[in-house]
């Protein structure tokens, strides 16, 4: 079970995230998912998910998330990541400056039936606002 976790958490961030896919979520998240997300919103539902996903991409177009560590255990899988992308839309108050950003972060899945049911993100917010803060001086 932990090889087909991993493959399901590894196409999850390449199709939904890198390629920015939305109309794929639906293969990787149950309709129930409770989401929250590195910037520490939370969402339910696969629409709720897609909004946050495309505030995100608006502020971040080219936002890319690599893994760096997967941990599986039973119906659960944690992941550390990287996030990178430019600085192009209004984020949190910040005008879009085109710089590019990078900030860790980890998520704690719950998967049923091959779904993810509950996704826990945290970023690395200090490293993010001292990014972009520093970036409008």
């Amino acid at each position: 079970m932990a090889k087909q976790l991993r493959q399901i958490i590894e196409e999850y961030y390449e199709v939904v995230w890198n390629e920015q896919k939305l109309d794929q979520a639906h293969h990787f998240l149950s309709p129930t998912i409770n989401f929250r997300g590195s910037l520490g919103m939370k969402v339910e539902g696969i629409n709720g998910f897609c909004d946050y996903a495309k505030m995100l991409f608006g502020a971040f177009s080219n936002l890319y998330h690599v893994i760096e560590e997967v941990v599986v255990e039973g119906d659960k899988a944690a992941v550390r990541l990287v996030y990178t992308g430019s600085h192009t839309g209004k984020l949190f108050g910040f005008e879009p400056t085109g710089n590019r950003i990078r900030y860790s972060g980890a998520c704690f899945f719950k998967f049923e039936d091959d779904k993810i049911v509950d996704a826990w993100v945290l970023g690395d917010l200090n490293v993010l606002y001292g990014q972009l803060s520093a970036s409008n001086h």
